[in-house]
């Protein structure tokens, strides 16, 4: 070999180093920016104190490695139940991230309207169809194994304990939305006609509710205040002590997006408003957050707060922030990691039984029970 040739293969192994160097570095830098992505959001109460916090959501964050179902319609709703069916009081410590459950909604949507595709389970990766007709899904905040689908015909329940969905109750309108009070056997809907209705008895009965005009979309916070948003797309509060209109928006949005809240946020749930997100507050007040979401998901799922479940271009991802943490991007994330360990590990340590309904004295920075 002459010298021509080895400083050719030096040059060429360089280049190769380099590549892989610049590779780690883009790789560290995406899963950086996705650990900082799942904690900052579920400690989305903080407000930003300068354009450097601010957190810009665009495609980036949707990568491959973190797909977990690829589908052949949209996803428009994703939902993670907070009870047995996910957080048993004596689950196995062996019980991994691939057993959590997820119910989602697939439908084409053409000039803003959702042609329903099917209702669907998602467990370690793999899909079961459980409703044609189903059009978006709930679980109460308790100690059951069951959820709650709303239907082109009806309500529908998933009874987990024996793994199989029937009818619930009687009522047999067209449904879009559906939410469960927390500690109740209230259910609230959304027909296809855009009108809310309160739904008790074991859904026999329902109650138009009066105070409410064409509302689009509906979230429960977990002290079971009620949000929406009309076709003028500015959100109210239903609370015990009535209808309150949220201040502190800005005016006049192309479009806007009510999301399930983080178990940790009291009283409130994310707004995306174009692309602000915003947190909403039951005494109708509203506190912007360090998010601008440039690319925005299909569907969201942040309500098991550790591992949030978001839909983009036909695929869920799942952002897991305990994995994001402990692999190797220790070094890079070390000094941002101390100075939130706190509330990391008061997160990580909030016991199943603290989220049960009318017990969220306990979501606060003390909690050191069971992990979730």
């Amino acid at each position: 070999m002459n010298i021509q040739q080895e400083e050719e293969e030096e040059e060429e192994e360089e280049i190769e180093e380099d590549m892989t160097v610049e590779q780690h570095r883009v790789d560290s830098n995406m899963n950086t920016k996705l650990a900082v992505f799942c904690l900052l959001l579920a400690n989305t109460l903080a407000a930003p104190t300068s354009d450097d916090d601010k957190v810009v959501i665009d495609k980036d964050f949707f990568i491959d490695e973190i797909s977990v179902y690829t589908a052949e319609h949209d996803i428009v709703s994703i939902m993670v139940p907070l009870n047995a069916l996910n957080f048993e009081d004596n689950s196995d410590d062996e019980e991994t991230d691939s057993d959590v459950i997820a119910f989602f909604v697939l439908a084409d949507i053409n000039n803003g309207v959702k042609d329903y595709k099917g209702l669907y389970m998602l467990k370690a990766g793999q899909a079961i169809k459980l409703l044609d007709q189903g059009t978006d899904a709930i679980a109460a905040n308790d100690d059951t194994k069951n959820a709650y689908f709303s239907a082109k015909d009806g309500i529908y329940v998933y009874n987990g304990q024996e793994n199989k969905t029937e009818k619930y109750g009687t009522i047999t309108d067209n449904l879009i939305g559906i939410v469960k009070e927390n500690g109740t056997g209230v259910i609230y809907v959304i027909t296809n006609d855009h009108v809310l209705y309160k739904v008790t008895e074991e859904g026999t009965k329902k109650e138009k509710v009066d105070n409410v005009i064409d509302a689009q979309e509906i979230v429960l916070d977990f002290s079971n205040n009620l949000y929406y948003y009309g076709a003028d797309k500015k959100p109210y509060v239903l609370t015990s002590d009535g209808k309150k209109e949220i201040t502190g928006l800005p005016e006049n949005p192309s479009s806007v997006k009510l999301i399930r809240p983080p178990f940790i946020i009291e009283d409130g749930v994310p707004f995306l408003v174009d692309d602000k997100l915003y947190v909403i507050y039951a005494n109708g007040t509203s506190e912007i957050t360090e998010f601008e979401v440039q690319t925005k998901p299909t569907a969201y799922a942040p309500e098991a707060t550790l591992i949030q479940y978001y839909a983009y271009n036909k695929k869920i991802y799942e952002y897991n922030l305990l994995a994001l943490l402990i692999g190797e991007l220790l070094n890079e994330l070390k000094e941002f990691l101390e100075e939130k360990n706190d509330a990391i590990q008061s997160i990580a340590t909030r016991a199943r039984t603290d989220l049960k309904a009318g017990d969220m004295s306990k979501l606060s920075v003390t909690g050191t029970t069971n992990t979730i």
